[in-house]
């Protein structure tokens, strides 16, 4: 194979995996706005409870159990959301690595072309 071809080639393995971590990085970024949106479900649900534990005739262990239940749906949703950030911040810097692998051999081609059209 000729440097043109293999570089030609690089090129478009690096385009491809570009498109790839692109796509997992749109999911990673679906991942993580359905996570906050569970986590902003839970705050409002939180603040909302409030009120239901302070009424008057409540008896404390069916308050007590509602509060460990709501403590540990924040405490799920709040490690969702962790792991929906970690992964998006993965997606993106593999996103990123792939950019930089395709305009690395984008430049190699330029120079060859360059080259190639000097005399």
């Amino acid at each position: 194979m000729t440097k043109r071809a293999e570089l030609e080639a690089a090129l478009a393995q690096a385009e491809a995996a570009w498109r790839k971590a692109s796509e997992a990085f749109d999911r990673a970024h679906a991942e993580r706005v359905k996570a906050n949106a569970e986590w902003e479900s839970a705050e409002a649900n939180r603040r909302t409870r409030t009120d239901d534990r302070r009424r008057q005739g409540t008896i404390w262990d069916q308050a007590l159990t509602d509060r460990r239940k709501a403590a540990a749906d924040r405490r799920k949703t709040d490690a969702a959301r962790d792991k929906a950030n970690a992964d998006w911040d993965r997606a993106r810097a593999a996103r990123d690595d792939a950019r930089a692998a395709w305009e690395k051999a984008r430049a190699a081609l330029d120079v060859l072309n360059r080259t190639d059209k000097k005399p």
